[in-house]
């Protein structure tokens, strides 16, 4: 029970964690394409980076359809069907 409620408060924290990283890439990438800051002022070659890295987690962990839930999730002996 412990660990659901710890799973249950972390995924909200780390959701908005990420978006905000996100909000921030996207702000750096948007003034450095307008040629207002450079890639190598106050760091923002690290969020240049993370601009392409943070989406690919966020839909590795947050997926918009929510297929990790059982509705998802192919019947029984539907898998096997699709393999031959």
């Amino acid at each position: 029970m412990r660990q659901n409620l710890r799973h249950a408060f972390l995924r909200p924290v780390l959701r908005v964690l990420l978006l905000g990283l996100l909000v921030v890439c996207l702000k750096v990438t948007l003034a450095g394409r307008r040629g207002e800051s450079a890639p190598t002022e106050d760091g923002n070659w690290l969020w240049l980076v993370l601009f392409p890295i943070l989406p690919i987690v966020w839909w590795r962990y947050f997926p918009v359809f929510g297929c990790s839930q059982p509705s998802c999730l192919l019947a029984d002996g539907e898998h096997e069907r699709r393999n031959h």
